[in-house]
């Protein structure tokens, strides 16, 4: 845009204001608010340093010609006008600059984001329920921050969308390898191996010390079965021999029907589940009995240890 000049003496005395207007509202109109490309932000950029050095010819030309004469006044009110439609120009031209950036900046992130996704759908079922940030669009904004162009901010998106797959991808390796070590478990083993959802999760060395502390404690509780089902049978022989026979002297018929059946409310009996579990799923397991059963009559007390 070529330098506006205006010379005054009691009147207009030279003057390429004309021409210098004209430039420049062609040049308004020539403007591309249409913005996609790197490219395009940098000539719109461009124009609103040029639009606003036109602004800033104009008033300094106002004042000039202030101080030269009263007569011009209808300069001035032209100056005003154009002056007006630049500055108009401008702030609508730096309005789109920015909203355009924040939306390509928005597609960029959720490319990124659906990316992840799209690949994360491909995995086991185990993984997909583990809770992760993969998915958090914060991460892929925090990526862009400082980029200016468009093809940096698409390029940094990339590099994390493909280290997140990384990410998932040593996970779920880790899964299908908990997975090839609990179904080398032997099947005599399974009462103690319910959660199996929860062990696929489990870090490889933590599941193989899980597995290893499980079957100890089965052969374990295995072995003391024996000598539990000798103790009651020795019991049951020796409450046998100790029961009080009826006198010779005493009436066989002594006690009726009624006081000699033992009503099964009068005996007590006691069912022990244990439970492999974290806390919280044993507290809801413990919660679901408690509903089911505490309103029964022959039930007394339920608890949690």
């Amino acid at each position: 845009m070529s330098e506006l000049i205006i010379k005054l003496k009691g009147e207009v005395t030279d003057t390429n204001f004309d021409e210098w207007k004209n430039d420049l509202i062609a040049k308004l109109g020539r403007i591309n608010t249409e913005l996609s490309t790197d490219d395009d932000f940098a000539n719109a950029e461009s124009d609103v340093r040029a639009i606003k050095a036109g602004e800033k010819s104009l008033k300094d030309a106002k004042a000039t010609a202030l101080e030269q004469a009263a007569e011009i006044q209808k300069l001035f009110d032209a100056i005003d006008t154009v002056s007006s439609e630049a500055r108009d120009a401008r702030l609508a031209l730096e309005r789109q600059i920015k909203k355009r950036k924040s939306e390509i900046k928005d597609d960029i992130v959720d490319a990124g984001v659906e990316a992840v996704k799209g690949y994360l759908q491909k995995q086991s079922e185990a993984l997909q329920s583990l809770r992760h940030s993969w998915l958090e669009r914060s991460a892929f904004e925090d990526e862009i921050k400082g980029k200016r162009t468009t093809s940096s901010m698409q390029k940094a998106v990339l590099g994390l969308a493909e280290k997140i797959k990384t990410e998932i991808s040593d996970r779920e390796a880790s899964i299908n390898d908990n997975q090839k070590a609990i179904d080398n478990i032997d099947e005599k083993y399974s009462a103690v191996f319910q959660d199996e959802q929860s062990l696929l999760l489990m870090e490889s060395d933590a599941l193989k010390s899980t597995i290893e502390e499980r079957i100890e404690y089965f052969e374990a509780e295995k072995k003391k079965q024996p000598v539990e089902a000798v103790a009651e049978e020795q019991s049951e022989e020796s409450n046998e021999e100790n029961a009080t026979e009826p006198e010779d002297n005493e009436p066989e018929d002594t006690k009726s029907e009624e006081e000699a059946y033992i009503h099964p409310a009068d005996q007590s009996h006691v069912i022990s589940i244990e439970v492999f579990a974290e806390i919280d799923d044993a507290q809801t397991l413990f919660d679901e009995i408690d509903d089911q059963y505490s309103n029964r009559e022959i039930v007394g007390e339920i608890k949690l240890s």
